[in-house]
């Protein structure tokens, strides 16, 4: 009798830690579901944030590409007239004068990815091949943002303190000729035009690159 009793206990035990571990292993499912069913809807939300800030990208690099492809133009109509530029008027000289140290730069509108890395949430993006084009587009961001820099650079160590010496700018007037017959002067023109050029077919390639992220991002977005 007393083993009878010991093996309906010993049963009840077993199945009592069985309805345990069943237990426990629907509640992790559960658990796992719903996450994944939120790791889902952030990552919309990331698509959407992500679209949104391309498409500003898109319309700024389109403005710069412009600007820029404007101004290539003309210095193509300044640089050759530059050995008689001592001899041009007044507002022929201010207006080829500054001409180089004028720019017009992008600025990513990288606030949701940013927002991704920081947070460590950028894995919630479910395609390959999504994630390979954002960073390979954060990586040409980075080279034009130095390709900038450099500029920016030259500009401040080089041709704008050049330009100071001989430019009267309150004036609107050369007050010293000599600086417009200095190779250096010169030669900033020629390197503008380079620098620009390459600025602008980064942009191109980026803007190339932004569509196709956009597109690959759209066909995710429900």
């Amino acid at each position: 009798m007393f083993a009878r009793v010991n093996t309906s206990r010993n049963r009840n035990f077993v199945l009592e830690i069985m309805m345990i571990v069943v237990g426990i292993n629907i509640a992790l499912w559960f658990e796992g579901w719903f996450d994944d069913l939120k790791d889902i809807e952030t990552e919309q939300q990331y698509l959407a944030g992500l679209r949104d800030d391309l498409v500003v990208d898109l319309s700024t690099l389109d403005q710069v590409i412009s600007a820029n492809s404007a101004k290539l133009e003309k210095l193509e109509g300044i640089i050759p007239g530059l050995p008689d530029l001592l001899d041009a008027d007044p507002d022929v000289q201010a207006d080829a004068i500054f001409t180089p140290s004028n720019y017009f730069f992008f600025e990513p509108s990288d606030f949701t990815y940013r927002s991704m890395q920081e947070s460590g949430d950028f894995r919630l993006l479910s395609d390959a091949e999504t994630k390979k084009s954002m960073l390979r587009l954060v990586r040409l961001y980075r080279d034009i943002d130095m390709l900038q820099d450099n500029f920016i650079q030259a500009m401040d160590d080089g041709y704008i303190p050049l330009m100071m010496s001989g430019f009267d700018i309150a004036a609107g007037q050369v007050n010293d000729p000599t600086f417009l017959d200095d190779m250096q002067f010169r030669n900033f023109f020629t390197f503008t035009y380079q620098d620009i050029s390459n600025r602008v077919a980064a942009y191109s390639m980026a803007r190339d690159d932004v569509r196709v992220l956009l597109e690959l991002i759209e066909a995710q977005i429900k």
